[in-house]
């Protein structure tokens, strides 16, 4: 008998899907005037201004995926809010006539912003230790509860503290309707990479707790106070952040003793009135319920591959912060070349700690790529396998056709079918032309049904990692002069088809593609922090 949880994730992702002849169901228009507002903020708080990154902080390239060797920061106001501003602040702001929005650091489906960062932090200056929540628009956290003493001796003691990171699905559903509990995970997935990447820049460790379950979480930040069932908000996960390691039972111990403390604060409101998506609400139910899994102990060993090494003379900081997600690509300028390809593969494989370490388990997704203009190599669909351990079990399970074929010596790269797919890849991409005018696009293919029926709790997690993945990609884009976009709106089924999957033990979950972006110049760009300033 199916467990009636598995049940439920099957259904929705299988309703969730979109399809040729009809698309996920979603509210069929946009309804401006109940747009959601973008920034969460709590009435009465006090505000905690940040201080602004210094201009010439600057990190090496390499902090992006390597455990920097700089000396480690200590916690203070100061690096919280470089940490902050290099993984969920501001980048910039745009103007285009009388419209002018802001674009985050994260990336996110629609600009939408669905993920909340909260933290539970020990004395820094003048300010005792508290549960804050980071508001990115005026920079600040705000204070919404006194942590008892023992708290701050026990972050100090441990040279650490809590990131509690939450998901508002209206924000997406307001727009995207049933996939939106899809473009929450893989927007929570790029916040983490973007707070893991930050932390590396400050010498800082960055470890998911899975011992805490979401529920426990809900309780830390008095989400269950809270009344507004349109507009819920999820705590999706917690990470611990300190200055070494920790084991984190003890820790986890700890935390579980601050989850009844008042929060005197109410959240605003982000729309006037709002539309009902039970399926959304059902799937964070059941999953909400459920525990983190746990470290796999017996992860496998990495997938190995001949490091790429281009040299970039760009720092951490200036790539994170002109990272931006492409319109349009130029199809006739958007050629790379095959180092540069093979270097951004190289990034998403779980032997470059950073981000990846902070998942609990050996990597579950591969890449399969078009590559339509990458000089050196042959066009056509490949496949980048992340874990050989499923190596075996891809080559069984997709077509009989493909050739399986290694054009480089010692990389996970397999030519599957030569060919040009750019028809094919703008089709499968639910008709968009950056699929197909860039130097390549891919679809992030996850182990599923075996994952889930071991651990339906790992359903979200599953996106997380494309999300990290996703961060990776765009950030080694961005420090080659190229650009990245990440794409939600693709056919899942015909994709499967294409690879020649009959079931689901294996799933795509998210597109991605990296060009040579046009840029509208009828689009004026401000510096991130211009409206403080003025």
């Amino acid at each position: 008998m199916t467990d009636p949880v598995l049940a439920t994730i099957l259904d929705y992702h299988q309703q969730s899907k979109h399809q040729p002849t009809r698309y996920a169901r979603a509210l069929g228009y946009m309804d401006w005037a109940n747009q959601p507002i973008p920034y969460r903020l709590y009435q009465g708080a006090e505000k905690i201004p940040l201080p602004l990154i210094a201009p010439e902080t600057v990190s090496p390239y390499s902090a992006l995926s390597q455990k920097t060797s700089t000396p480690t920061q200590p916690i203070s106001l100061t690096s919280i809010a470089s940490m902050l501003q290099l993984s969920l602040g501001l980048s910039a702001w745009k103007q285009y006539g009388d419209s002018e929005w802001a674009l985050r650091i994260n990336p996110s489906s629609g600009n939408l912003h669905p993920t909340e960062c909260y933290l539970l932090l020990p004395d820094l200056t003048d300010q005792k230790a508290a549960s804050m929540h980071y508001n990115p628009y005026i920079n600040s956290l705000e204070k919404l509860t006194v942590l008892p003493d023992n708290a701050n001796q026990y972050f100090n003691k441990q040279q650490g503290f809590a990131i509690i990171l939450t998901s508002i699905p209206w924000r997406e559903a307001w727009k995207y309707g049933e996939r939106a509990y899809r473009y929450c995970q893989h927007d929570l997935g790029h916040a983490l990479a973007a707070l893991h990447i930050a932390c590396n820049i400050n010498g800082w460790k960055m470890q998911l707790m899975t011992e805490l379950d979401p529920q426990t979480a809900q309780k830390l930040l008095g989400l269950t106070q809270q009344n507004n069932d349109a507009e819920k908000e999820w705590a999706e996960c917690v990470c611990w952040v300190s200055c070494e390691t920790n084991e984190l039972t003890e820790i986890s111990n700890h935390l579980l003793s601050l989850a009844e403390l008042a929060h005197p604060h109410q959240a605003n409101q982000l729309s006037k009135t709002h539309a009902d998506w039970p399926i959304i609400d059902n799937l964070f139910d059941t999953l909400h319920v459920l525990p983190l899994p746990n470290a796999d102990a017996k992860k496998q060993p990495l997938t190995a591959a001949d490091e790429q090494s281009i040299n970039c003379t760009r720092d951490a900081q200036s790539i994170i912060q002109q990272r931006r997600s492409a319109q349009s690509f130029d199809a006739d300028n958007s050629q790379i070349t095959r180092p540069i390809f093979l270097q951004q593969l190289q990034k998403t494989l779980a032997s470059h700690a950073v981000p990846f370490d902070v998942l609990p388990y050996a990597p579950q997704v591969h890449l399969a790529i078009f590559v339509h203009n990458v000089v050196g190599l042959t066009p056509g669909l490949y496949l980048w396998c992340r874990n050989d351990v499923h190596l075996p079990l891809l080559k069984v399970q997709m077509s009989d056709k493909f050739s399986w074929t290694q054009p480089i010596n010692n990389q996970p790269l397999y030519l599957l079918e030569a060919g040009n797919f750019k028809a094919r890849a703008k089709i499968m991409s639910c008709g968009q032309d950056i699929a197909s005018d860039g130097a390549y696009s891919l679809g992030m293919l996850a182990q599923f049904s075996p994952v889930l029926a071991e651990n339906p709790s790992a359903y979200p997690l599953l996106f997380w990692e494309t999300g990290l993945i996703g961060q990776v990609l765009y950030l080694q884009a961005e420090a080659f002069s190229l650009r990245g976009t990440g794409i939600g709106c693709f056919f899942d089924d015909e994709m499967h088809k294409l690879l020649g999957l009959t079931n689901n033990n294996w799933q795509i979950l998210y597109h991605f593609t990296v060009g040579n972006a046009i840029e509208d110049k009828r689009i004026t760009t401000k510096p991130a922090y211009f409206h403080l300033q003025r």
